[in-house]
Formats: structure tokens, sequence, C-alpha cells
């Protein structure tokens, strides 16, 4: 079990001690629990569950977690995954190594600085000895009545603000199999290879297409396989595990805790679950392992997990703050070109999400969160889907740059039929805002934006968001080293005065006294602090000083009331 984690690599200890260890562990639930390929399957004739080796019994894991009352999730690895040799695969596939854009091999230092190499999932035999595999692992579970969840993982790092799938890769492993796909299209009337291979930026969408394919394809064989089981796919992103982190990690000299407060915030924002199971317990120590807690919860696990009883169960409870879902579509830069992601940087830090699909629950409540789409590759179902949350209330932005001509025709159409009230100005690019009930469209064209400076940009997108009326506590900190995260949760039975509760947590990742100022606010009123550690707290005038020692860290708590 790892210091603020919720993950239990069971093979590292005796199978006599993991029922101590289930039944001691206080972190959030369920607890994931890997399936390590290269563990069961060390060599092509012999799957091992239990049957010569007592660590690689999940049948007997299982029932000491009944034992205990606690919740595991089996994680079947759809990708390389950074915390196990070889990526987690068997040592007889471990054959091409996974090549970074640079050239490089992929590695990554685990938990103990051991140097765990990647290697390709795009070598037909790996892919075909993972279906093996998956059906064994299905028939295992099946016999021995285990009947708890399995999800498939997909491994990312965060390398200077991007997310790097570990299921990438340059190597020549990659480019045979993308040769072989251009050859089949080829043959199959789909393309000119000859154009093709003539246009870069031709080649790069179809290499993209490729491995997405096969990428879909581990993700189907693992989903029929297991499909008793199967719970759906999680997205993990691992603090510490970029090929950039590798130097500082080497050494306790240069690794330092603040590296990693901005990957844990960046990965929350990217809407994966963070982990820092690649971390030595040495590094995770306040204010991080405090962070990890409070962020990593188990509400926040619960969200992404879809759990369907996590309304009722955790609605009451602290849950990140989100007041925009981003929507990119294909691209991932999509929003940064147009300054929206600097402007909630600077005004609204750590409170938006980006988001690859749109994936709607029509019998929500949609009111609270602003989403955002872009036009450009919008889909005509996404174009359907958008509307429907128009009219169900929800507020959104919508870029007509690079949008189908006939879907703008259909909005056009869509609110002259139903007589919509239409508000048109010029600032900075073309603005319409449409209206019905509590729902809003506004519609703004990127490609006037791209080219202005950043505070024009700026100023743009502060002006059309305060139509919004977004009601948020401003902090002031300093730059370096001080980090904040916001939550919220329904008032209860005493606190009828105010609608919501919101904390925010202030830490200070520093060798040096920090400050952050709270500037006070109508709708809001200051209740408490929580868990003050290395903190002074005054009260002014204006608002609330709060004062940092090294590694200080402290939550407040204010109400919130129309």
């Amino acid at each position: 079990m790892f210091p603020g984690e919720n993950w239990f690599f069971f093979w590292r200890t005796s199978p006599s001690l993991w029922e101590s260890k289930l039944s001691e562990f206080q972190g959030p639930s369920p607890v994931f629990v890997p399936i390590f390929w290269g563990l069961h399957n060390e060599s092509p004739d012999v799957l091992d569950f239990g049957n010569y080796r007592p660590e690689t019994d999940l049948k007997r894991l299982y029932d000491c977690a009944q034992r205990v009352g606690r919740e595991i999730a089996l994680l079947l690895p759809l990708s390389p995954a950074p915390f196990l040799p070889n990526g987690g695969l068997p040592s007889y596939l471990a054959r091409n190594l996974l090549i970074d854009n640079n050239g490089l091999a992929v590695a990554v230092l685990d938990n103990d600085t051991r140097l765990n190499k990647m290697y390709s999932f795009y070598d037909p035999r790996i892919f075909q000895a993972f279906r093996g595999f998956c059906s064994s692992v299905s028939r295992y579970l099946s016999e021995n009545a285990i009947a708890c969840d399995v999800y498939g993982a997909k491994a990312y790092s965060l390398q200077f603000g991007r997310a790097l799938s570990f299921f990438n890769d340059h190597s020549t492993t990659f480019n045979r199999g993308f040769d072989r796909y251009l050859a089949q299209m080829a043959h199959d009337g789909e393309l000119d290879k000859e154009k093709v291979l003539n246009n870069p930026g031709e080649i790069e969408t179809l290499k993209k297409n490729y491995s997405k394919q096969i990428q879909s394809l581990y993700e189907q064989v693992a989903q029929e396989s297991l499909s008793a089981n199967w719970a759906g796919e999680l997205s993990f992103s691992f603090l510490g595990g970029g090929s950039s982190d590798i130097f500082e990690r080497t050494s306790e000299h240069w690794e330092h805790p603040s590296s990693y407060f901005s990957q844990l915030l960046g990965m929350t924002t990217l809407d994966f679950i963070p982990s820092s199971v690649l971390l030595s317990p040495a590094i995770k120590k306040d204010p991080l392992i405090k962070a990890l807690g409070e962020i990593v919860s188990e509400p926040f696990i619960r969200s992404h997990m879809q759990n369907e009883l996590y309304d009722e169960e955790y609605s009451s409870k602290f849950n990140p703050i989100v007041f925009f879902e981003l929507f990119r579509n294909t691209n991932p830069n999509a929003f940064i070109k147009d300054g929206l992601v600097q402007f909630l940087e600077r005004q609204f830090s750590w409170t938006f999400r980006f988001k690859e699909a749109l994936n709607v629950n029509f019998d929500e409540e949609f009111g609270n969160k602003i989403r955002f789409f872009k036009g450009e590759g919008l889909s005509a179902s996404d174009f359907q889907s958008v509307i429907k949350l128009f009219m169900n209330g929800s507020r959104i932005f919508l870029d007509l740059t690079g949008m189908n001509e006939d879907l703008v025709r259909r909005l056009d159409t869509f609110v002259l039929e139903n007589s919509l009230k239409e508000e048109k100005i010029n600032y900075v690019s073309p603005v319409s805002k449409i209206t019905l009930g509590e729902g809003i469209i506004i519609t703004y064209r990127s490609e006037k934006l791209e080219d202005a400076p950043l505070l024009k940009k700026l100023k743009f997108w502060e002006t059309l968001i305060s139509y919004l009326n977004i009601k948020h506590l401003d902090i002031q900190a300093d730059e370096a080293g001080v980090y904040y995260f916001w939550h919220s949760r329904p008032s209860n039975a005493y606190e009828l005065s105010y609608e919501e509760i919101r904390r925010v947590s202030i830490y200070n990742t520093t060798s040096y006294k920090k400050k952050a100022k709270i500037s006070g606010a109508k709708n809001f009123a200051f209740l408490k602090t929580v868990d003050q550690r290395k903190v002074e707290v005054k009260s002014t005038p204006i608002g609330i000083e709060v004062h940092l020692l090294p590694g200080g860290s402290v939550s407040l708590d204010f109400g919130f009331y129309e």
C-alpha cells in the first residue's frame, strides 16, 4: 500500500500480510489492484494464479478483502504501465522498446528508483498474447467466483503541461505496422499512397488514426473477454512519469515536492486520476501528501468511475469545483490559440476541465457548468447534443470557426423557427448571444482572436464571461510555490443560511515564508479554518490574509448565499 494512494501492489509483500495490510488501510475506496501480466505469465506456456507461487493468487487476495470489508477494483493495463517492469509485459514478449518523438527509448523510475523500460504494444505478437491472457483472466475470475469490478487502465504522463500516452510510439515496430495499414488502405482504394507520402500533414493524421485503431483493438478485446466483470476504462496520469522527470528524480538533492504540485493540479484539469505510485516515500511529505489526500479523494475517484451510486453517496461531500468544461474534439491546443486557457488560468485557476468526448446523460441537471465547444470537427450528433444541452438550461460557448456550414445553417434555422431571442455585437470577433429560459448559447469566431495580442484576448474573455455572473472568490498569492485548490459541498441542516460551502486549500511548497490574500466579496461569509499547519490566518477589513511557513498548509471554509 502506498502513502496517500489507494493502490495495492500485492506481489511486493507476503500473502500472509495481505489481510492485515487491507485491514489497516485508511485511504479512499476502492483499492486499485493492478493485474500484472508479467507476474502471472512468466513463460509462454505457464499461467500462474496461485498454482506455483502464492503471491499470484488473486482468489486469496479477493477473499482477504471480503473478510475485512474492503472493496477492491482490478486494473488491467491497456497500455505500457510505467509502475511495472517491462511496462507489465512478460519478459518473453519484451522485445521492441517504446520510442518517444525524440528518438529516445521510453523508461520510467519507480518508487524504488528502479528503471522500468517500456515496450511497444504495436507488436502483433503482443496483441495476440494479450487476447489469450484476457480470456484466461476471465475464466479464472468466473471459476473462482471473484465478483469485483475490472477496469481497463490507460497510462499517461504530464510533460510541460501536455498529456502523453504511454501507448504512443515512434519505433520501427510502429512504422512497420503503419506501413501495413497504408498498404491495406491503398489496396481497398481508400487512399492514393504516393500522394499521401508527399503530404506530411496527411501522414500525421493517418498515424493518429492508426494509433487509435490499434488502441481500440486492445480495449475491445479486454471488454469482450471480461464482460462479466467489466466496469469501463480509467485514465491515470503518473506524477514523475515523464522522461523529463528522470534526471531530477535520480538524486534527493534535485527532487523536490514542489515539482509535482503543478503536475498534480494539471492532471485534474486534464481530467485524469492522478497517481503518485512512482514517487518514493521520502518525497511524499507535507504538503504534497496532504494535497494528494484532499484532491484525489474518494468522491473524486468515484466521479471518474461513473459509479451509479456516486450522486447519492457522495454529493453531500466535498467535490472539486468545476465551473467550465472545454471540449477539444481532436485539437489539444484548440483553446490556447484563442486565449481562453490563459484567461481561465489567471481568473479561475484549476476550476476548469478539458474533455475529449461529449458523454451526456440527459436525466441530469446541466445549469451549473459552462461548456465550450469547437465547431471544427463537431459531428452532427454532437451538435444535436449541444442543442439539447441548451434547451435543458445549459450555458454554452460555441466557436463557429471551422464549423461545417450545414451545421451553421441548422443553428440559424433553429433560432428562427423557435423565435429565440438573439443579440449580436462586434467585439474583436462577431459575437451572438442566443437565449431560451436559463439556456444560453454564445457564438464567436476564434480566427478573429488568434492573431490578437494576449491582453486583448484576455479582455475579450473577461467581458463575455462576466455576462454569466459567476460567483467566485479572488485569491492573490505569491506566484512561486503557492498553490490552491477549490472544493464545494451542499449546505447541511445546520447551515441553512447558505446554499453551499466552499473550501479552498492553500499549500506552500517552498522553503520560504509565503502569503496569500482572499478578498472579501458579496455572497460569501468566512466560516472557519480547517487542518491548519504552520500557518497564521488573519481577518482584515478587506478579506483574509494567510501567512504560510515553509511546508505550511490550511483549508478555509466559506458559506455561499444568493
